[in-house]
């Protein structure tokens, strides 16, 4: 199921956290600060969310069973012509059962020669999230082992649950690193003992534990509440729980 708040390739004209979406901005000369209403939101454009995915996330990598996206583009000029993509979230749904439905923002990404507020775009996205009723329970992780503490999602007014402990977030073959959903895809296993056993040497790949931050509403807050999720004070930059 592939929730699409909006008809694929419309601009939507909307407020989000300071950012209009309007036709007359544009990029600052000095090349680093895109003023906020010089911006326009899309909806569903896998391939620009993709291409900036695998060009500016630290993973490179696109996740599995995408079901969201929003792509922030700059000014194309008069009558709404989508310019080029500088930003995007991506949903996902998590490998966790829930019971009641759940997305995983599993993407986050800005064009590296940009700054805008990427809170904005997530702010964005969560509200058209509420509104197609489709899902009720918002998760994300930072990624401590990137020295991320999820400034954005504090901005964004999300929970935070604390940080886990070290896990096997994959494989390591052949000198290079591969996740442990790829591992399972690939080989039908992410276990360095069965792999072995297959004449694959494989030594495991430990993170250094995840801030796990969520946002929920509706039937979604009992839910959160039955499955243990908590309201712990937010972590600061720098600091390991």
């Amino acid at each position: 199921m592939v929730l699409q708040a909006a008809p694929v390739g419309e601009a939507v004209m909307e407020r989000c956290e300071g950012s209009v979406k309007a036709h007359s901005g544009h990029q600052s000369t000095g090349g680093g600060s895109i003023p906020a209403p010089s911006l326009h939101y899309w909806f569903g454009e896998t391939e620009e969310a993709q291409r900036l995915v695998e060009k500016f996330h630290y993973s490179r990598r696109w996740p599995s069973n995408v079901q969201f996206i929003v792509t922030a583009h700059l000014d194309g000029g008069l009558f709404g012509n989508k310019g080029e993509a500088v930003g995007a979230v991506v949903y996902s749904i998590p490998p966790t059962r829930w019971s009641v439905p759940v997305l995983e923002l599993s993407r986050l990404v800005r064009a590296g020669s940009v700054r805008f507020q990427l809170s904005a775009l997530v702010g964005m996205s969560v509200r058209r999230l509420r509104r197609s009723g489709d899902v009720s329970i918002l998760v994300s992780f930072a990624d401590w082992t990137q020295g991320h503490h999820g400034g954005i999602y504090q901005a964004c007014g999300w929970k935070y649950n604390g940080q886990r402990d070290k896990a096997m977030d994959g494989l390591v073959i052949d000198g290079a690193f591969v996740p442990g959903r790829s591992a399972n895809s690939r080989f039908g296993t992410r276990s360095p003992a069965l792999l072995k056993g297959r004449g694959i040497e494989a030594e495991p790949h430990w993170d250094e534990g995840k801030h796990l931050y969520w946002l929920a509403w509706g039937d979604g807050m009992k839910a959160a509440t039955d499955a243990g999720l908590k309201s712990m004070p937010y972590p600061k930059p720098g600091e390991k729980l």
